[in-house]
C-alpha cells in the first residue's frame, strides 16, 4: 500500500519504520528532516508525501499540528484515500476533519493509539478505529503492522479520539493515585518499590500500565520522556474541554491539570507525566528523587 507517513517523532518514526518492514511503500514528512528510518522514503513536504498516497497517517502532538498538515493533505490527496489520524485531538477537529474530508471525496479515520514507544517498535499498540466501515477496512493492513489489536468503535470518528482521551485520563489518574499512596508509605518508612510491587501483584495483577507507571513512580524515574509533561496536560485540558462541551463534570480531571501545571511551572516540560508525581514528593517533604 501506498503510505504517507507524517510526524516521525519517538512514536511515528517506529511506526514508519514497521509498516515499511510489512512490505507498504512509505513516504514521510517531518516537521525537523534528517528522522526518516530505513526503507522510508522522507519528501520535502507534506503534498509530496501525499501524492498518489492511498492512505496518509498523522502522528503529531497536537491539534495544531494536525491542522497544519490537514490543509495539505486535503489537498493532494487523491479522491478516495484515507487520512488515517493516530493522534490524540480534540472531538471538535476530529468531527471537522471528518466532514472536510468527506466533502473531498476523501475519508477520515479516528485511529488513536495506546503504547509507548517501545510498545510501537515492538508493533504492540493497541489501536483506536471510528469512520466509515470501507475506510477503517483499508487502514486494517496498517493496523496488523503496527499493533497488538484494533477495536473498532462505529462511524463517528469523535468516539475514537474522546474514547483515547478518557484512556489518558485514567492513566493520568493512576500516576496521582500512585503518586499519592507511595509518598504516604515512603514517609512512613515502607520501601516504595517494595509497596509498589506488593500493591501491583494484589490489585492490578496482569496489568501492564498500571504495574508500569507505579514502577516508574517508585523508583523516581522520571527522565528520559517517552510521554513528555506538556503532552500530559495537553490531554487533560482535552479531557475537561470535552467534559464542558458534553456537561460531564470531571473534578479529578481538574486536580490532575492544577498538578501537571505546577510541574510545567517548576521548569519539568523534559520530564515524562509520570513525574507529575514530583508535587506530590514535595508537598510530601520527600526528595524529588532517591539516593
Amino acid at each position: 500500500m501506498r503510505v504517507a507517513f507524517c510526524g516521525l517523532g519517538k512514536m511515528g518514526r517506529a511506526m514508519a519504520a514497521n509498516l515499511a518492514a510489512a512490505g507498504h511503500e512509505v513516504r514521510a514528512w517531518n516537521r525537523t528532516p534528517g528522522k526518516a528510518p530505513q526503507g522510508v522514503r522522507e519528501t520535502g513536504s507534506v503534498r509530496e508525501a501525499a501524492a498518489n498516497a492511498e492512505v496518509a497517517v498523522t502522528m503529531v502532538a497536537d491539534d495544531a499540528a494536525v491542522e497544519g498538515i490537514a490543509r495539505d493533505l486535503l489537498a493532494a490527496l487523491p479522491a478516495g484515500a484515507v487520512h488515517c489520524g493516530m493522534s490524540t485531538i480534540s472531538l471538535q477537529l476530529s468531527r471537522r476533519l471528518a466532514e472536510e474530508h468527506r466533502q473531498r471525496g476523501q475519508a477520515y479515520v479516528a485511529s488513536p493509539v495506546f503504547g509507548r514507544p517501545e510498545a510501537a517498535e515492538a508493533k504492540k499498540l493497541w489501536i483506536l478505529a471510528a469512520g466509515e466501515p470501507a475506510a477503517v477496512k483499508r487502514c486494517q493492513p496498517l493496523y496488523e503492522a503496527l499493533g497488538q489489536g484494533t477495536v473498532e468503535l462505529g462511524e463517528k470518528p469523535e468516539h475514537a479520539s474522546l474514547t483515547k482521551l478518557c484512556g489518558n485520563f485514567i492513566i493520568a489518574s493512576l500516576i496521582e493515585m500512585f503518586a499519592e499512596a507511595l509518598a504516604l508509605g515512603e514517609k512512613a518508612g515502607i520501601d516504595p518499590e517494595a509497596l509498589s510491587s506488593t500493591l501491583t501483584r494484589i490489585l492490578f495483577a496482569g496489568a501492564p500500565i498500571p504495574a508500569g507507571y507505579a514502577a516508574r513512580i517508585s523508583a523516581t524515574q522520571f527522565e528520559p520522556a517517552s510521554f513528555a509533561m506538556p503532552l500530559g496536560l495537553k490531554d487533560i485540558s482535552l479531557a475537561l474541554a470535552a467534559s464542558e462541551a458534553l456537561r460531564v463534570p470531571l473534578p479529578l480531571a481538574s486536580l490532575l491539570r492544577e498538578h501537571f501545571l505546577e510541574s510545567l511551572a517548576k521548569g519539568r516540560d523534559a520530564w515524562d507525566w509520570g513525574g507529575m508525581a514530583g508535587v506530590l514528593r514535595e508537598a510530601a517533604g520527600l526528595p524529588l528523587h532517591h539516593g
